[in-house]
């Protein structure tokens, strides 16, 4: 005990020595000095949580030691990001093997398969890319991480995407109350050279109304994109983008839609995950008055107030066969929360997953431009509110004012293929869903607000679709600035192009592309908006390229 005290003196002290000099304003020499000091300290205390796990009494030193660190390093990455340039994508690969799974290797023209966890790509560019991006958005090195439950056939692995400014270390990481056999599969310490797929075990996918071991938290070296696949099925999945823990928060609102059918198939669905012990959640459902939801030994109905407590990496999925939309959550601690449907049919024969990590209501925008998505039949927006409010909705040039109330949300159902606006007094929740056509099923997306958007996107598109496209939402005078992969737009096909206005003109232009990593930037730091979907038969996907405050 004497030891584990004197450790901490040592790393207080550290702290604020550290603090101090950095206010101080070092010079560039200076502040990659103190990122390596940075990087030490963090060892040492990756090194000393194993003696944490003897002495409990130091819990919670360890806790707020882990989030004044966080907060520093991403003051670092923001300073040093400022003085250097993107890396090139580099053209060397190295993993490292653990048990229990497969990894296939692609390079540009051969593929092989090998015994290991990961699928890790290389890619050459055509160019270096110089330009630095202002913004970080929900790119980071730390991802809290679940697996809703998909339709009842869907079998398959969760994936995990990663994209990277270059070489990096990444961790992943369960809870020690996990089945072993499970969180074996799981947790690898790997080397990724700027992207990697990484395939983890069903068995993680969320059970529904019981309290379960199975977050996964994910660490990286370097700045990261994280986005996820739930359990596969060929005609039954969707992806999300992964927020950094650093942005997650205490208030969220739960973005569902009312079940096709009422069986376990077409559940609404949201859950929970917490990122540190004794995190104290209250959830108050939102539900038709005539239902009710019986769980963790009572029943609940609309309005009513679940109260729990949720440990490190534990998490809660709440199902029920009426829309959960406009559920209110709140916790003492940080926490991800995820919702959507585990299969939901439209305007098509067929169901299919939907799945969207959502954004605390500290990180929502009162204005957003939302595209109608292409080769659908039809887009249904959805606005969410947590105080009382007005809305201003525009659909080409048509417009109406509606008021909301609090926790109140409302669905719009465009078919016209024109693109949407939304002006709000008070921050709303915007939710986008496609709603298939003859061959294509239903998928979502949490709609990036105007303010959300940033200069610069690093992210995978998945493989095992027809067709993928990037929907890119810039003000007009800024298109020409446009770059993808480092390279004018004009060699990518534009499969759909339209304009929307606030106080200034803004481009939407819908681009085919291949699957693979891909960066999407801007020649002078103008911010855009990035919404990436994808099609195959019988099923969709989409995830956002950033949805917190830039």
């Amino acid at each position: 005990m004497e030891r584990s005290n004197f450790i901490w003196k040592w790393i207080f002290l550290f702290l604020m020595h550290f603090t101090q000099s950095y206010a101080e304003k070092p010079s560039v020499t200076e502040m990659y000095s103190r990122r390596e000091e940075l990087n030490l300290l963090k060892s040492v205390l990756k090194r000393f949580s194993a003696l944490e796990e003897l002495e409990k009494e130091n819990i919670n030193k360890m806790e707020s030691i882990e989030r004044k660190l966080n907060i520093i390093s991403e003051k670092i990455s923001d300073c040093v990001g400022g003085i250097s340039v993107h890396p090139s994508i580099p053209t060397s690969q190295t993993t490292r093997k653990s048990p229990n799974t497969t990894v296939k290797i692609k390079s540009a023209h051969t593929t092989r398969t090998q015994s290991a966890t990961t699928e890790t790509t290389s890619t050459k560019p055509t160019s270096s890319i110089t330009q630095l991006p202002r913004s970080i958005g929900s790119r980071g090195r730390e991802f809290l991480i679940l697996f809703m439950k998909n339709h009842p056939a869907a079998k398959g692995s969760p994936t995990i995407y990663i994209t990277t400014g270059g070489n990096a270390s990444v961790n992943i990481s369960t809870s020690n109350d996990l089945n072993a056999s499970t969180k074996l599969a799981t947790d690898i310490i790997l080397n990724v050279s700027y992207y990697s797929n990484i395939t983890l075990p069903y068995d993680l996918s969320c059970d529904y109304l019981s309290i379960e071991s199975k977050a996964v938290l994910l660490q990286t070296s370097e700045l990261s994109t994280v986005s996820i696949f739930d359990s596969f099925h060929k005609s039954s999945n969707d992806g999300t983008l992964i927020i950094s823990t650093n942005r997650l928060s205490t208030r969220y609102l739960v973005s569902s839609t009312n079940p096709y059918k009422k069986s376990e198939g077409y559940y609404s669905q949201f859950a929970v995950a917490a990122l540190y012990k004794d995190t104290n959640v209250n959830i108050t459902f939102k539900m038709k008055t005539s239902t009710s939801i019986s769980l963790l030994g009572g029943t609940y109905e609309d309005q009513d107030v679940l109260t729990t407590t949720l440990n490190k990496y534990e998490t809660l999925q709440i199902m029920h066969t009426s829309d959960l939309t406009g559920t209110f959550i709140e916790s003492t601690k940080r926490i991800a929360v995820f919702s959507g449907n585990r299969c939901q049919q439209m305007k098509v024969l067929a169901c299919s997953h939907m799945v969207s990590q959502l954004p605390p209501t500290t990180e929502l925008d009162n204005r957003y431009i939302i595209p109608a998505f292409y080769g659908n039949l039809g887009t249904l927006i959805q606005v969410i509110s947590e105080s009382q409010n007005s809305i201003k909705i525009s659909e080409g040039r048509n417009s109406s004012t509606l008021h909301m109330n609090e926790k109140e949300f409302m669905n719009i159902e465009v078919t016209s293929g024109e693109t949407t606006t939304v002006e709000s007094d008070n921050p709303v929740l915007v939710t986008g869903f496609a709603m298939g056509s003859s061959n294509k099923d239903p998928y979502m997306t949490v709609i990036p607000g105007v303010n959300q958007y940033v200069d610069y996107y690093n992210v995978v598109v998945p493989d095992g679709y027809a067709k993928n496209y990037i929907c890119v939402i810039i003000q007009q005078k800024y298109t020409d600035d446009l770059k993808i992969n480092d390279t004018s737009t004009d060699h990518y096909k534009s499969v759909q192009q339209s304009s929307a206005a606030f106080e200034t003109t803004y481009s939407i232009r819908i681009f085919e592309v291949d699957s693979g990593p891909i960066v999407i930037s801007t020649t002078n730091n103008s911010t855009f908006g990035l919404i990436v979907y994808g099609h195959r038969m019988d099923d969709g996907y989409a995830f956002t390229g950033n949805y917190v405050l830039s």
